[in-house]
């Protein structure tokens, strides 16, 4: 079974990472992306225990990688070991896939990456608002993915930068 096709068989409380990248993720740049998590993910363990685990890309901007822990949990250095591939992923591409300082929106049916201070800066302008769906790539959860991934601003991390009305 492809490492894709997996997450749909998680459970809810499975563990969740997710990159977001500064590129869209389509075409060969996606394919190479894909060939390089399912060589990981078909070996990846955890003290010699296989990890029941799985990603997908979506919305042609997000990694998404998952390990359903009821089978068996993730360790320090397994989660190292995924760091790394992601890190290699990136290096590769210059994709910025651990840049935590940019935040991702829905703007006119388009996803907008911003700075911190980019984002701000549309906020006090009027351009966004808290009603503006960003996507809280804080989440833990494989069910926090369908339920609290794209969120209102004001109901993720980011609305303590909404200023006052």
């Amino acid at each position: 079974m492809m490492n894709m096709e997996r997450l749909t068989q998680m459970d809810g409380g499975s563990r969740v990472w997710i990159f977001q990248s500064s590129k869209e993720l389509t075409g060969q740049l996606a394919s190479e992306i894909k060939n390089a998590l399912n060589s990981f993910l078909e070996q990846w363990a955890a003290h010699g225990q296989p990890l029941f685990s799985g990603f997908e890309i979506r919305h042609e901007r997000f990694i998404v990688v998952s390990v359903d822990e009821a089978q068996a949990g993730a360790t320090g250095c397994s989660i190292d070991s995924m760091m790394k591939v992601i890190q290699e992923v990136d290096a590769s591409h210059g994709l910025n896939l651990l840049d935590r300082m940019k935040i991702a929106y829905r703007l006119d049916g388009n996803i907008v990456e911003e700075s911190v201070h980019g984002f701000t800066e549309h906020l006090k302008e009027g351009r966004i608002n808290a009603d503006t769906i960003v996507f809280n790539n804080v989440i833990s959860t494989l069910g926090d993915l369908e339920s609290k991934w794209e969120v209102p601003a004001g109901d993720s991390w980011v609305a303590s930068l909404i200023p006052a009305s």
